[in-house]
């Protein structure tokens, strides 16, 4: 990965001028100071309604109009220095600027020019008073905006057909000798029945060659007959310490972090951001010798192959001043160290899978919530596909001799809800000697046998059952 040769300052350094922010009216009250102004323009706002009352899909679709309404006031980026009026409440290290706007709402997770959010911002300022209250509202709104989309999200899944589904990730490289045993495979078992999802993985999250193993089940239940197990909850099941977390709870929705927590966060002693830009991406079919368009088949399933243009990969990381540092004075010696690379991912492109690509990305805004290897899949999918076609195979340059290449290697539709699950047969054009048995047992997804022939089917049991034998831990 090549750096690049400038080296900017951390953070922008020249002053806040109020005129360069004339046309935005938030904007302006915090330059100048007018905190009266932004109180009035946010009691002006639309009002939110509690969590805990959006319950229909119609509900949380006009419930993110109105969070759309606010965000047009709050969080526009409309300057040269693209910053929300929270970046310049930080900028000033305006503490009540920034309390109004965080608490009305105001996103602090976008980026301005220099590629930061207004918590790192605050992080590489040392505004001491601003972090906490960022932190705190960051939660909040974090849980809040969960809770807001999640009668939209089951809703989707609940209309998608019922499947079982394998994607495997692997890694290749031309140079790397033996890649398997530095960045070994993994295959994600995914079962979908209505509002529920099961995913079983190893491989938790890659950054370069770093790996990140997890011997874990992930569970986001909504159709399941246990009162203690509320809609809408996410589930990790560590199999190797037999416990179960809550990862998403509707008694915990509002509940703020302890101070330690919020300690913990603003004590960091680095920011960093890696990121994946596809909003000029282009599609450019690969071509055979024949200077025809490239086809091959993936699984059952005829593909065209494609490469991703204009594809940047952006890796930001900064160490934070010294805590005896005023602020401002870093800004004279911090540099970032801004590496940028031009990625070129491989497609291959189906019209015969049975998912649609808006299906796909439903599952993928659930699994990346806990999964940094779904989430860098994600980042890249997030471009425009032609009509009707799904991206069975994808392949992603992690570093520059290596690649993750991950393939949807297996889909069985399963039939009624009321069925018994089973792990199905391969798909065809899959040789799966190898592979899990036909009876489903809720054990380590890395346990690749798993048979209940010797008690007669006793311990067959259904992938969305809780473990009897694990230990519930509290949410987190």
């Amino acid at each position: 990965m090549s750096k690049s040769s400038a080296k900017p300052p951390t953070f922008v350094t020249a002053a806040v001028v109020a005129e360069d922010y004339a046309d935005s009216p938030v904007h302006y009250a915090v330059a100048t100071g007018d905190h009266a102004t932004l109180t009035k323009i946010v009691a002006s706002l639309p009002k939110l309604h509690a969590a805990n009352t959006i319950h229909t899909e119609p509900e949380s679709i006009a419930e993110e109009r109105l969070a759309d309404q606010i965000s047009a006031v709050l969080d526009r980026r409309d300057n040269p220095l693209k910053e929300t009026p929270l970046h310049v409440a930080v900028r000033l290290n305006d503490v009540k600027a920034a309390r109004i706007l965080a608490a009305a709402g105001a996103k602090i997770s976008l980026h301005n020019s220099s590629g930061w959010d207004a918590l790192q911002e605050a992080l590489l300022r040392r505004c001491r008073e601003i972090a906490p209250i960022l932190v705190h509202h960051g939660h909040l709104y974090t849980q809040y905006t969960w809770r807001r989309r999640l009668p939209r999200i089951v809703g989707g899944l609940r209309r998608m057909r019922d499947f079982y589904m394998e994607i495997s990730f692997h890694f290749e490289s031309s140079i790397i000798p033996f890649i398997d045993r530095v960045a070994p495979s993994d295959t994600y078992r995914i079962w979908k029945r209505a509002g529920n999802l099961r995913t079983d993985a190893t491989l938790a999250g890659f950054d370069g060659l770093n790996f990140k193993r997890r011997n874990n089940s992930y569970l986001f239940l909504n159709d399941v007959d246990r009162p203690d197990v509320p809609r809408g909850c996410l589930l990790v099941v560590k199999h190797d310490k037999k416990q179960v977390l809550v990862a998403e709870y509707d008694k915990k929705i509002g509940t703020p972090l302890s101070k330690e927590q919020i300690a913990k966060d603003c004590n960091a002693t680095s920011v960093s951001r890696p990121s994946v830009d596809v909003s000029k991406a282009q599609l450019v079919a690969c071509k055979n010798w024949r200077r025809q368009d490239r086809a091959e088949n993936v699984g059952k399933w005829k593909s065209r192959v494609y490469e991703m243009h204009n594809v940047v990969l952006t890796l930001r990381e900064c160490k934070l001043p010294a805590a005896g540092e005023p602020p401002g004075e870093e800004s004279q010696k911090a540099q970032e160290p801004a590496f940028k690379k031009n990625l070129r991912p491989m497609l291959w492109l189906t019209e015969q899978f049975p998912l649609e690509t808006e299906e796909l990305h439903r599952l993928l805004d659930i699994l990346s919530k806990k999964l940094t290897a779904v989430k860098r899949m994600r980042e890249v999918l997030l471009t425009t596909f032609p009509p009707r076609t799904f991206p069975v195979k994808i392949s992603i340059p992690v570093v520059p001799t290596v690649r993750v290449v991950i393939t949807f290697t297996k889909f069985i539709e399963l039939q009624a809800a009321e069925e018994d699950f089973h792990t199905p047969p391969s798909s065809p054009g899959h040789d799966d000697d190898d592979d899990y048995s036909s009876d489903v047992v809720f054990s380590s997804p890395s346990s690749k046998k798993e048979s209940s022939s010797s008690s007669g089917g006793a311990d067959q049991m259904d992938p969305f059952e809780i473990p009897s034998g694990y230990t519930w831990m509290k949410a987190y």
